[in-house]
């Protein structure tokens, strides 16, 4: 009797076995039903009907997944929290429920690719509020609503005034009741959000930030099964026929530049004629195609696997070196960097200069006012005195007469006021120098060059300083080296490695200015000896 029940036993954990590692592919045409999880609570993405059926974009998509399987389609409602608890159970086949595709989630279920949509964070705001750029938002009231993976970021990045709120039924009220100027949200949530007739006259007039690719998800196991296959085929086939956006269309939503992108990406064609995103002879798609973040070395060549061998080996994640995007936003940032220093020193020698002969002009009043305006510009710091202009004197102006200023001039001409006045006093004491040792001197065009030569060394310790302060143009939304570095923070989270850049990248811009002048304090001198 025992060896029987044993036996039953036995024959039963094998039958199981055999079940589980079954093909999901073979199990599903067996079946003859293809069963997805999709959202209930995401308006137009996954909701429910007058009828208590699931609708939307997704269960659309699914739709069409059962119908290139051949099979009848199951729906079953999912969330955030147990979507691919669901997947690892068995109780769904396939997962098509606005799931981010993260390097974490991929440690659990197998994440499809390409991607079929992409989300962001931007801003629902009243009708009239008059927002041309985030940096409009830096200290102002922006409600949030609690759990958002995007609010520390973004709140760093530009410097908003968070008010987070439990849920977004709270949230909502707050922005109505004017507690805040806009709503910090996930793009694609927005949508819903003004489908309701209370906010029918809501806008969203700013970019979305840190976009976040979704992926239709199937279980870990499946990772290189006939299942993957098939879901990645339909995916790069929906981009390709344009499918994705008409259905986008279908249910309301509002355009989206992802799904342009990936229709002309996976539409691209090789000299020869062939799809740039064709099958490799492996089964892979080429590294062209696919996701950058979830690329390895042994995929790609030249820089970006230089990069990427940094990362897998030495955890160094320098994202400068093997994404092109954050590559293309550092340099840019370099190069406003290397403009500001320029015009910071040009603009800062004649204030200085100008400042100083003005002085020396033989008129009384005017010696005392500059004397007088040069020490108030040396005692206010820079940084005050960027807020004060940007924030104080231009929010009176663009209120007044609408006029706007360009960020780049007005941290120039703070800057250049700043460590122009400290070298207007550096020359004064350098004329006063000459009228001791030489009777009769008096600062003019044609000796001046012989103060700024008393004064060198003031002079070059005030240029040098001018050069370190510019990063400070990046509080008011100047794309320069910090505020490049931070975007790429914001997006990557690699803040250790981009502080250790940004540093040695302004130590080495420091040191070739220092150099510069060095070489033409020798020149100088050299001169003189002659």
């Amino acid at each position: 009797m025992r060896l029987a029940v044993g036996g039953l036993l036995a024959l039963a954990a094998i039958l199981c076995s055999r079940d589980a590692l079954a093909d999901r592919f073979d199990l599903i045409q067996k079946r003859g039903v293809l069963i997805a999880g999709v959202k209930s609570d995401y308006p137009p993405f996954g909701m429910l009907d007058a009828n208590g059926r699931l609708v939307g974009f997704e269960p659309d998509l699914a739709a069409e997944l059962a119908r290139r399987l051949g099979v009848r389609l199951q729906l079953l409602a999912v969330s955030s929290t147990n979507r691919l608890q669901k997947l690892q159970d068995g109780a769904v086949d396939v997962v098509v429920a606005t799931l981010g595709d993260t390097p974490q989630r991929r440690q659990i279920a197998t994440l499809v690719e390409p991607s079929y949509y992409a989300s962001g964070a931007t801003v629902v705001t009243p009708p009239n509020k008059h927002l041309s750029s985030w940096a409009d938002l830096r200290g102002k009231k922006v409600c949030a609503t609690q759990g958002a993976y995007f609010n520390r970021p973004m709140a760093q990045r530009f410097l908003l005034d968070l008010q987070v709120f439990n849920g977004t039924r709270d949230t909502r009220l707050a922005l109505r009741d004017g507690r805040c100027v806009a709503w910090l949200y996930d793009d694609t949530g927005i949508v819903g959000i003004l489908a309701d007739a209370e906010l029918r006259n809501y806008e969203t007039p700013l970019p979305s930030m840190m976009t976040s690719p979704w992926a239709i998800a199937l279980a870990a196991s499946e990772r290189g099964s006939r299942l993957e296959r098939a879901v990645s085929d339909a995916v790069a086939d929906w981009h390709r026929r344009g499918s994705l956006i008409a259905i986008e269309q279908r249910w309301g939503v509002r355009p989206s530049q992802f799904l342009v992108d990936m229709g002309e990406l996976w539409t691209r064609q090789q000299p020869d004629g062939s799809l740039l995103c064709g099958r490799l002879a492996n089964g892979n798609w080429p590294p062209e195609c696919r996701n950058k973040s979830l690329l390895s070395s042994d995929e790609v060549h030249g820089m970006q696997r230089f990069g990427l061998l940094l990362k897998e080996h030495a955890g160094l994640d320098v994202t400068i070196i093997h994404d092109a995007y954050d590559r293309g936003l550092f340099l840019n940032g370099l190069w406003i960097s290397l403009q500001l220093m320029a015009s910071c020193i040009v603009g800062s020698l004649a204030v200085g200069c100008l400042g100083a002969l003005a002085a020396e002009a033989g008129f009384p009043l005017l010696n005392a006012f500059v004397r007088l305006t040069a020490a108030l510009g040396r005692m206010t710091p820079p940084l005050l005195l960027i807020y004060l202009i940007f924030f104080g004197v231009g929010h009176i102006i663009v209120s007044r007469f609408g006029w706007t200023f360009d960020g780049v001039a007005i941290a120039v001409a703070c800057l250049s006021t700043y460590t122009g006045c400290a070298i207007v006093s550096a020359l004064l004491d350098a004329s006063a120098v000459l009228k001791d040792q030489q009777p009769g001197f008096s600062l003019r065009w044609r000796t001046l060059a012989q103060a700024l030569r008393l004064a060198y060394a003031p002079v070059v310790a005030s240029l040098i300083n001018v050069v370190k302060a510019t990063g400070m143009a990046s509080v008011i939304a100047v794309p320069e080296l910090i505020s490049a570095a931070t975007a790429i923070i914001a997006e990557q989270g690699n803040s250790a490695v981009m502080m250790n850049v940004l540093m040695v990248t302004y130590f080495v811009l420091v040191l070739i200015v220092v150099q510069f002048f060095n070489l033409l304090e020798r020149k100088i001198l050299q001169r003189a000896q002659r």
